[in-house]
């Protein structure tokens, strides 16, 4: 099929199973009668980001795998993601000193950590565990 001046249309093949998209291609499928339902598209979405969701075709670039599933992406979400990925991060930078300080009162060694520095990491590290969202069902 032929549009404006030349350009062709490009034409995509959603095949979906029980409301689920199993697969995109850009020829159209001999699937005889199986439970594959085809849905002709030739809309702007690139093919490989194309979701089937509720239903609809949907771009993944305005949604995120959450929990298993697809949720639309809000600014919310994306807040919510950053502030978590920042929390873990903090965590994750900070073990260190928290092993280094155990270790050295367990050695019986000076700490490298001072009493009031060493709880306000904790203090910090608890804040940032606060933070943190574990999505649940």
């Amino acid at each position: 099929m032929q549009l404006f001046s030349g350009l062709e249309e490009i034409m995509n093949y959603l095949l979906i199973e029980n409301e689920q998209l199993v697969g995109v291609c850009d020829y159209k499928p001999n699937i005889g009668e199986d439970n594959i339902r085809v849905i002709t598209y030739s809309g702007n979405i690139p093919r490989e980001r194309i979701l089937y969701i509720n239903g609809k075709i949907e771009d993944s670039d305005n949604y995120v795998f959450l929990n298993g599933k697809y949720v639309r992406k809000t600014k919310a979400i994306t807040n919510l993601i950053n502030t978590n990925s920042e929390s873990k991060n903090y965590l994750k930078d900070t073990d260190w000193l928290v092993i280094r300080h155990r270790d050295q009162l367990a050695l019986g060694q000076t700490t490298s950590l001072t009493n009031e520095q060493y709880l306000d990491l904790l203090t910090k590290r608890q804040a940032a565990r606060e933070r943190v969202v574990e999505y649940g069902e």
